[in-house]
C-alpha cells in the first residue's frame, strides 16, 4: 500500500529487483507507488486507481502483454496518462501510439537521479 502523500505512480516491471529499486527511489522522493509485474496487472491497477494515477513507469519488454500492447491499453483507458518508458533496448521501435503519447524514455541502466528527474519532469510538463 502506498505510504507517501505525493502523486501516485504505477511501476510496471517484471524484474522484482528493478521494480523494488524504482519503487523505493520514488517513495523516498515523496511519491506514492503501486506495482505491477506485467501488463495485465498494470492495466488492472490503472482501472482501480484511474482518477488518482498520474504517471506510469513502464518496462518496454514485459512477459505476456508486451510493453507496446500495455502502453496502448493504458493510453486507451486514460489518454492524459504520462508514461516514462524504460528499456535496455537502445534500438526499441515504438509504435504510433507510443510515439504520440510517450512522455520520456530512460535507457537501462539509468541512475536513481535520472529516474526522479524524469518523473518530476513529466509531472511538470
Amino acid at each position: 500500500m502506498p505510504v507517501a502523500a505525493g502523486p501516485l505512480v504505477l511501476v510496471v516491471e517484471d524484474e522484482a529487483a528493478v521494480r523494488s529499486v524504482i519503487g523505493r527511489t520514488l517513495e523516498n522522493n515523496g511519491y506514492r507507488v503501486l506495482f505491477a509485474r506485467d501488463g495485465e496487472e498494470g492495466v488492472a491497477q490503472l482501472e482501480q486507481h484511474v482518477d488518482d494515477l498520474r504517471v506510469v513507469v513502464l518496462d518496454w519488454h514485459l512477459p505476456g502483454a508486451f510493453g507496446e500492447r500495455t502502453f496502448d491499453e493504458l493510453i486507451a483507458r486514460k489518454p492524459s496518462l504520462r508514461i516514462v518508458l524504460v528499456t535496455g533496448d537502445h534500438s526499441a521501435e515504438l509504435g504510433e501510439t507510443a510515439r504520440e503519447h510517450l512522455a520520456c524514455m530512460l535507457l537501462k541502466p539509468f541512475s536513481t537521479a535520472e529516474l526522479v528527474l524524469a518523473v518530476n519532469a513529466v509531472l511538470l510538463a
